[in-house]
């Protein structure tokens, strides 16, 4: 059994306020083509790459849509990939998200964010513009984000941290 493989079932409007630590917080996922028996349970398919050497992660990735994170101190994930979230909004958290390492998609067209707000309104005192990217050998794809308000942390977007 490798839960830390499992797909997500589905991820949307989830909502995370005011909490003392994280919001959301995905922590070492990659889903998986985990093979199963007729009863569900997972007979197969682990490792990371297949017999003949393909990428093993899901296809199509897991989806997080239509998060919303509000005045939260961290939110993101430590390692994770397969996973992209689309319509992600973050707005006045001290940290608008964080993310340690990733990896290319295995379905090869899929974005780590996309169609999103990572927003802080000035006119409130609790937060501030600081995305924390991963960085390694892949390439991290942001896609018609928008970035509004302030004020900004060490910048507003950040990458291998």
């Amino acid at each position: 059994v490798c839960p830390q493989f499992t797909p997500f079932g589905a991820i949307k409007g989830n909502v995370n306020h005011d909490n003392a630590r994280y919001g959301l917080y995905l922590d070492n996922q990659y889903p998986r083509n985990l093979d199963r028996d007729e009863n569900g349970f997972v007979i197969g398919g682990c490792p990371e790459f297949t017999p003949d050497g393909k990428d093993n992660g899901v296809s199509p990735a897991n989806v997080v849509e239509d998060e919303f994170d509000y005045h939260n101190i961290f939110v993101g994930v430590y390692s994770l990939g397969d996973v992209s979230f689309v319509r992600y909004v973050s707005l006045n958290n001290a940290h608008s998200f964080y993310w340690k390492t990733s990896k290319n998609f295995a379905d090869g067209v899929s974005h780590h964010f996309r169609d999103g707000f990572i927003a802080n309104n000035k006119k409130d005192s609790y937060g501030q513009l600081k995305f924390y990217g991963p960085s390694g050998p892949f390439t991290f794809r942001f896609t018609n984000m928008t970035f509004l308000g302030g004020p900004v942390g060490e910048a507003a977007l950040c990458a291998g941290q």
